[in-house]
């Protein structure tokens, strides 16, 4: 049999967290659920704003299986898979992602449904032929895939090992797949040779040149785009925080009457992809002034004749920070404006992500919360 650990977890209360503060990764507004809770939300374990926050929904489980199988799920989100059931299970994870953890559940819900229905009691009533019983049941059901029967299999195969493993185990059985393998439980192949990945791979007329342009961008740009970025973020807090006086107002008329005076163009960005309006901010960073001054300004009649030049003269925004990146030896941007830097950052983070992704084989999936979190850390303003 395989090998559990000696010590044992603490039998949790009713208002025990159902996740363990440390593991909390989302604080937000749906509160940790608790143990006496019907549905516990998985919301907590789930750092990617955009991704789904899935619940494990206990009223649609039979009641004499009930408790054992919750104690289960909350050994599943608090405590690693034993050691010793990883063992001959190289691709098996010690922990489950929140998804995997819902559908982990949802397997169970429909093996204790149907142990109900053979007038089963708990998990202290599945025995070795229970349990081979109800691998044949999957085997024989309508269109049941190979795939699909083995990840029951294996989810049982948890139910046993984290109800072995908590602080009141019920005398569950080990599924017999866990020690033979469960090619003898699976229904027969529909064909033979079928490989696990069956989607295409991409053209290496494609790969090649994308993978090389996002370590170049990754080796030879980012340098100059995270000094772009973090510039550009301490010119936006400058307009921010500097006062309204008649001095810094004064600046910025100066500021602009020399461009004008100087036939220069205005830093500007394209509004509503028909006309130009005044860069406030990268304005009121270099003139010294908050950015709400400048909406002022434009308000008083001499300064109105303004946002016509601005259309007629419109100008970039360029930042005063070294361009170090190269290609074929020249520069490869002349400067990098401070209306660029967020566009810039998701750029770089998409490049990171492609090489993150094809150097270790991981999917989207995998490592989708660190893509979100790179390129959200651009959001704002």
């Amino acid at each position: 049999m395989t090998a559990l650990p000696a010590e044992l977890p603490a039998l949790p209360s009713w208002d025990t967290p159902v996740v363990a503060p440390s593991l909390v990764l989302a604080p937000g507004p749906v509160p940790v659920s608790i143990y006496a809770d019907e549905v516990w939300s998985l919301a907590p374990l789930v750092a990617n704003p955009s991704a789904a926050r899935p619940g494990l929904d206990w009223s649609r489980f039979p009641a004499p299986v009930l408790p054992q199988v919750q104690l289960a799920a909350w050994m599943v989100i608090n405590t690693e898979l034993p050691a010793g059931v990883l063992v001959g299970h190289p691709t098996w994870h010690s922990r489950l992602g929140p998804a995997g953890i819902h559908d982990t559940v949802l397997r169970w819900q429909r093996f204790t449904a149907w142990l109900h229905q053979q007038d089963q009691g708990g998990l202290h009533a599945v025995t070795e032929d229970v349990l081979v019983s109800w691998a044949g049941n999957l085997a024989r059901q309508p269109g049941a895939s190979r795939g699909n029967v083995t990840k029951d299999l294996v989810a049982l195969t948890r139910l046993w090992a984290f109800d072995a493993a908590g602080p009141a185990p019920s005398g569950m059985a080990m599924p017999p797949w866990h020690r033979r393998g469960v090619d003898d439980f699976l229904p027969r192949a529909a064909g033979a040779g079928r490989g696990e990945n069956t989607t295409e791979v991409i053209s290496p007329a494609t790969m090649g040149p994308l993978l090389i342009w996002a370590l170049r961008a990754v080796d030879d740009f980012a340098d100059d785009i995270l000094t772009a970025w973090a510039e550009s973020r301490r010119m936006a807090g400058a307009a921010l925080s500097t006062p309204a006086t008649p001095e810094s107002k004064a600046r910025l008329k100066r500021f602009l009457q020399d461009l004008i005076n100087r036939g220069q163009p205005v830093p500007s960005r394209p509004n509503a992809g028909y006309r130009h309006a005044l860069a406030n901010t990268y304005i009121a960073a270099r003139a010294g002034c908050p950015s709400t001054q400048i909406n002022g300004l434009l308000a008083t009649e001499p300064w109105q004749h303004l946002l016509a030049y601005v259309d007629a003269n419109p100008g970039p925004c360029p930042l005063q920070t070294p361009i170090t990146g190269r290609i074929d030896g020249e520069p490869w941007a002349a400067f990098i404006a401070f209306t660029e830097t967020r566009e810039l950052m998701r750029h770089l983070g998409t490049a990171c992500f492609i090489v993150l992704a094809y150097l270790t084989g991981m999917r989207p999936a995998e490592n989708g919360a660190e893509l979100h979190l790179i390129q959200h850390s651009a959001g704002a303003e």
